[in-house]
């Protein structure tokens, strides 16, 4: 078995851990949105998708953009996997999807329709209508797909619930397989709608039962980098049973953590709600366990017969989404106003 602390450096060395760190660099979290409140917050990047409060509701809005290569080599596989992550980044946040919209340039009409028949079939799969968007084919264009989606929640999952000595569990769907040379676990083929349609509901199950208290889909940076985003926004740090994490027997923990699953989701929950959580997903056919805690300490340690840590945000930001400042200000705001209504009723009772 490889080394704790070498598996770990070689996963920080990923591309698709690379191309997040990236992020950092290019967005600025201070002009993105007001932040004078929690529900304002909700709007800012760092979540797996932007909610929107709306008459007692959440609009949610998300986008997913396919890597040019992706689509140029498997064309229906791009079109299914932006559905599909588009999907899965609305339940993440404890919603339903209402909607789907796509553009895409080709210099293929043959590949173009594979493209819009993965969308297609994803749509109907999950049972998201597809409404529209923009298509251009020309031999000029690289092949491009992004592809957005509206969704709607009562209760939301959003990293900014993620507080200490909360437990993280993890859910994953071990009945797929990798797509052929990629990172890419499929979980979906061969699985009735309606099944699909069931497993991707418990999300927004859990937020509107009160049961979790975040989530993150787990997404190109793998299950290490995607347990980062989740607690990135508040600075939080945690320990990880490496061992702890449901993995087929004939996969590597190297390649394991670096999947990219088409259901695959961390969450964060209070010890007692733990038991009914694992429970749900398990009624599901979905693989589901506790595979740490979080802290106040900033840093990501991860366990393995070795210890040693993965990351620490006091010295080193990740995609650079932190609010933890801002969080602490809004607490601080919280409790004034609460202590100076307390006063006013003593002042005037009723």
């Amino acid at each position: 078995m490889m080394a704790l602390n070498q598996l770990l450096e070689m996963l920080k060395q990923t591309p698709a851990m690379q191309s997040k760190q990236a992020i950092a660099h290019t967005v600025s979290v201070n002009t993105t949105c007001h932040m004078d409140s929690l529900d304002n917050l909700y709007a800012c990047p760092g979540d797996d998708t932007a909610a929107l409060p709306l008459n007692g509701q959440y609009v949610l809005h998300a986008c997913e953009g396919m890597l040019p290569s992706f689509v140029t080599h498997h064309p229906y596989f791009a079109g299914w996997s932006a559905v599909m992550a588009n999907i899965s980044d609305i339940a993440a946040m404890g919603g339903r999807a209402l909607s789907v919209v796509n553009s895409f340039w080709h210099t293929s009409s043959e590949h173009a329709q594979l493209l819009m028949q993965g969308m297609q079939d994803a749509c109907r799969a999950y049972g998201v209508p597809l409404v529209g968007g923009h298509t251009h084919l020309d031999v000029v264009y690289q092949p491009t797909l992004s592809v957005a989606i509206q969704g709607i929640a009562r209760k939301l999952l959003s990293v900014l619930h993620v507080k200490p000595q909360q437990k993280i569990l993890i859910a994953l769907n071990l009945r797929g397989q990798f797509h052929a040379n990629t990172t890419y676990w499929k979980c979906f083929e061969q699985v009735p709608d309606r099944i699909l349609q069931s497993q991707i509901a418990l999300l927004p199950q859990l937020a509107e039962a009160n049961l979790a208290h975040a989530a993150r889909d787990i997404s190109n940076a793998g299950i290490l980098g995607s347990l980062l985003m989740l607690l990135e926004a508040t600075a939080s740090g945690a320990h990880i049973n490496l061992d702890a994490i449901p993995k087929p027997d004939d996969v590597d923990w190297f390649k394991w953590l670096q999947i990219f699953p088409s259901f695959g989701f961390l969450l964060t929950a209070d010890a007692n709600e733990c038991e009914e959580i694992i429970g749900l997903f398990h009624r599901q056919g979905i693989a589901c366990a506790v595979i740490g805690e979080t802290n106040v300490s900033g840093a990501v340690a991860v366990q393995q017969q070795q210890y040693d840590i993965f990351w620490d945000f006091n010295n080193q930001m990740f995609t650079g989404f932190c609010y933890a400042d801002v969080l602490t200000k809004l607490q601080a705001q919280s409790v004034q106003i609460e202590a100076k209504s307390q006063q006013e009723s003593m002042l005037c009772p009723v």
